[in-house]
Formats: C-alpha cells, structure tokens, sequence
C-alpha cells in the first residue's frame, strides 16, 4: 500500500452520536489520497464500532487507536502524531465535518503560497448540526503578529488547520493546557518560523455544544490563564496585553468563588502573586479571603 499524502487526526470522546457524519464527509472529499488515524480518548459507547464498520467499506487505510480511560485531547493527538505517515497532516474532531473540498483546496493553496500551515475558514453549527453562522475566514495578518492576535481571540479552530508534516517533526500539543492546547501550538508554529497561508474559504464546519469547557465561567478562566502564564516574558507576545489579561482572568476567578470556594480562591491569588504583588484588587480579595476563613473557624 502507497503512503498516504494526509494524514487526518481524530481525537474521539463519547463520539458516537457524530463519528459517523465525521467520517462520512472525509469519504467525501475530491481529494483522495488520505488515511484515518482515530484515537478513542476512555471507552464510553459504540464509536470503535461505527469506525471498524466505516473502515470495511473503504479502501483507504483507517487506524484506530484506543485510551482505556480518558487522558484528554492533547495526549490524543500526540499519539496519532507520532503514527502518521502522510506527507501532510489534518486534524479534525469527531463531531465536526469537512466541505467535500476541504483537502484539494488546502493542498493547493500551500503549494500557491508555499506556505507551511493553512488557517482555514470555518461555518458555525449547533449541537443538532444547524447552520449559525457561514462564512467566517481568519483575518490574514502578518505572522509576526499572530501570537498576540490569538491570545486576544482564538481565530484559528484546529480542524481547520492543514499542515505539512514537517512542522510538526518536533513540535506536539501541551498535555498541561486543559484549554487552549491549540492556539498555544500556533503560537509555537509562528516561533519557529513556519509560514502560513490564510483561506478565503470556509470549508469546516465547526460544531458547538452549550456543555463545552469554554462556557464553564470558573473553570474557563481558570485554565485557559495557564497559556498566558506559559507566555510571559515571551517577546513573541504583547506583554503589556498578556500580563493584563492574566490578572483579569485570575481575578474574575477570585470573584467568583471567594465566597462559596475560598481555596480554589487562594489558589488563583496566589498565582497572581508570582507576577504581580502590587494589585489592589487582588490585595482586597487576599483580605477578603482570609476574613471569610477566619470567621468560618
């Protein structure tokens, strides 16, 4: 059998009510010269099933990968990275799809603009698979002005990203980021000098759900400050912007559980502290804190 030219990546998490679309739209690419690498993150429902089922109907090869418990998105895709053969690398989740184009557009405009990495454009579904928004393509800024960019608003969604598999030679995502992962391995890809090539064309159709860890006003925060952590004293990003934004991510943090979560309060105010010990608001929420343990006693 003939190395594939890409190689598409799927991390799957209680996957099987979408794995199938998934699949079916990679069928349906004009482009035809793929594998599958899938890894199921925990054993949770039919998903091996509906892959297996899927892999006896093509000739592409399909390669499925499992978790026996869940290790999260970033060792999932480490490890489909380290098994890809193809000369270019796609990444897609489990309950998104393609536009049939997706990978014949991506292949031509690397070698147009011959560029590195492509950053797609991207359509808006619900969590049934209805169209909310159409139509949104990255804004095509100069590179060197892509890190600080994301950390305002992540503007590239990973599947819509195809790269050759020469970026990621030495590059994986982050296991310690639980949000973020991605547009913390953009930043690195822009670090390391690889050129990118922006689409005028939104062929990835972006599905999101209420549930997801990004609307959890606690835990968002909480975890998506730890890549602005990663990134201070970087010059590759604003530190005026990175450093104002941490302090308002832990703080909102801080507000919102002093009273009910005062350790998970401690906690954020003591990270503050390591950058920064002359916030007043963080100094009277450190009082507030401590006056609410003290009286609790």
């Amino acid at each position: 059998m003939s190395e594939p030219v890409v190689s598409i990546l799927i991390p799957a998490y209680r996957a099987g009510s979408f794995i199938a679309e998934t699949l079916q739209s990679i069928r349906a690419q004009t482009h035809a010269g793929w594998e599958i690498l899938v890894c199921e993150d925990g054993i949770f429902d039919d998903t091996a099933a509906q892959i297996n089922a899927f892999a006896a109907t093509t000739a592409n090869l399909v390669r499925l990968f499992q978790n026996q418990t869940n290790q999260g998105v970033s060792h999932a895709r480490n490890r489909l990275l380290d098994e890809a053969r193809g000369t270019y690398i796609a990444f897609l989740d489990a309950d998104d799809t393609w536009a049939p184009e997706h990978l014949a557009h991506a292949l031509q405009l690397l070698d147009q603009e011959r560029a590195d990495w492509m950053i797609g454009g991207y359509n808006l579904l619900n969590s049934t698979g209805h169209l909310t928004h159409a139509g949104i393509l990255p804004p095509p800024i100069p590179p060197e002005k892509i890190p600080t960019a994301l950390l305002q608003h992540n503007f590239i969604l990973t599947g819509s990203i195809v790269a050759r598999s020469v970026v990621l030679e030495n590059l994986r995502f982050d296991p310690t980021l639980k949000i973020g992962e991605d547009l913390d391995l953009w930043i690195r890809f822009v670090k390391a000098g690889f050129k990118p090539a922006f689409s005028s064309q939104a062929t990835f159709n972006y599905r999101k759900h209420p549930t997801s860890t990004t609307g959890n006003t606690i835990t968002f925060p909480e975890e998506f400050s730890r890549v602005f952590e990663k990134y201070l004293g970087d010059p590759a990003v604003d530190q005026t912007l990175c450093r104002r934004s941490l302090e308002n991510m832990l703080l909102n943090v801080v507000r919102m559980t002093w009273r009910q979560q005062p350790a998970r309060a401690r906690a954020a105010l003591a990270r503050l502290f390591r950058f920064n010990r002359s916030s007043l608001r963080a100094w009277t929420y450190r009082f507030l804190v401590f006056s609410r343990s003290l009286f609790s006693l």
